[in-house]
Order: C-alpha cells, then structure tokens, then sequence
C-alpha cells in the first residue's frame, strides 16, 4: 500500500511496477490520506499486504501518526 496525499505519486507507482502487476507479482493498493489508509487496512485487504509507504508530511493524519495507529489496531503486521 502506498499512502501519499499527491495523486501524481500513485501514477509514478503504477508506471515504474505496471510489469510486475500485469504479469500478478504484485498488487498495489493506494490511500490518499492516513484516514483512508486506516479505512482499507479494516476492510481486511486481500491479497495481505506486505509493505506499506507512507508520506510523512499529509494534511490530518501524518505519516508517522498512521504507522503508530497501523501498530496499535493490526500488530502483526511488519512495520
């Protein structure tokens, strides 16, 4: 999952792994907000996620305060 408040980063990411997704290596899910990336994590994406990158400077909810609140509500998973 990449969460960045800037739609333009999602594209570079689609771009840079459009391979990799086409041929099911990977699945990228994007948030365009900590609030949302919060929303997804609790609708249980599948497949499980792996990694999660976050901006650090959002508006509401930075990304350090969403690594925090991701360690508090799901503690399996790898930060």
């Amino acid at each position: 999952m990449v969460v960045d408040d800037e739609s333009d980063v999602a594209d570079l990411f689609r771009q840079r792994f459009r391979r990799e997704v086409r041929q099911s290596v990977y699945v990228l899910h994007f948030a365009f907000s900590g609030e949302e990336a919060l929303q997804q994590l609790e609708a249980e994406i599948q497949p499980e996620l792996i990694v999660i990158l976050s901006d650090i400077n959002m508006p509401g909810m930075d990304g350090l305060a969403l690594l925090r609140e991701i360690k508090d509500r799901r503690p399996e998973l790898p930060l």
